[in-house]
């Protein structure tokens, strides 16, 4: 067990390489959140700059805007 670990920690990647991770973890969140926010945008009121930052925060935030929507709802 301790040298999967070691051999798990030990294994090298390239800042390309990080970039790319964290982009294929980003990507379901982000498209969750933009599906949430399509459907939903009757929470958004205003408009111009005010609304942007609604659309990006609703997006960033969809987990907790869901469970409001449950638990509230």
């Amino acid at each position: 067990m301790l040298s999967a670990a070691k051999k798990l920690l030990s294994f090298e990647m390239t800042i390309a390489e990080w970039i790319g991770t964290a982009l294929m973890l980003a990507a379901p969140y982000a498209v969750i959140g933009m599906a949430w926010t399509a459907f939903n945008t009757d929470q958004l009121p205003g408009t111009g700059v005010v609304w942007l930052v609604q659309l990006l925060g609703s997006i960033v935030f969809w987990p907790a805007m869901v469970f409001s929507a449950v638990c509230v709802g």
